[in-house]
């Protein structure tokens, strides 16, 4: 299997059912991905929101939380792939993807418990600093400085 990095560049971020997203993709080229495609990934973004959260012990947290995420998608080799991590119970990400054909773009929800590869998960780990920086530390959240941390455009995927 031979490795090559892949370009990440940040999307302004978008609102959705209530929920706050910051969004990202991720191309094998310079190229972002085109305007219907991206499109398409915003329109099925409904249904990789948590509807309800109803673990009984962590409701007050999640009464607390606020509603933010983050998005990435991947335009790779054989397919393009939706990944929405939502935080829930103020510090605990809840995924869910989607996954479409290259042509004739149609996202479905994926069943496997995947969480990202290893072009997707550079965002995972910025937004989990981010998050700690600007809402867990603080004592009071600031939701702005969140919203303008992004990682930066550029390569993702090496060692």
């Amino acid at each position: 299997m031979s490795f090559a990095e892949r370009y990440s560049q940040p999307l302004p971020a978008t609102q959705v059912g209530g929920w706050t997203i910051k969004r990202y993709q991720v191309t094998i080229g310079h190229e972002p991905i085109v305007t219907s495609t991206v499109t398409a990934a915003d329109d099925f973004l409904p249904k990789l929101l948590p509807s309800s959260l109803t673990h009984p012990s962590l409701a007050h947290e999640q009464a607390a939380s606020p509603r933010y995420a983050f998005a990435v998608l991947h335009q790779g080799a054989d397919a393009l792939w939706l990944n929405v991590y939502t935080w829930v119970y103020q510090a605990i990400l809840h995924v869910r993807a989607a996954s479409s054909p290259l042509e004739n773009v149609a996202f479905g929800e994926l069943t496997e418990p995947l969480i990202g590869c290893v072009w997707e998960l550079p965002a995972l780990v910025h937004e989990r600093s981010a998050w700690v920086r600007h809402v867990m530390t603080p004592d009071r959240p600031d939701l702005d400085a969140y919203l303008a941390d992004v990682l930066p455009a550029g390569p993702v995927g090496g060692p």
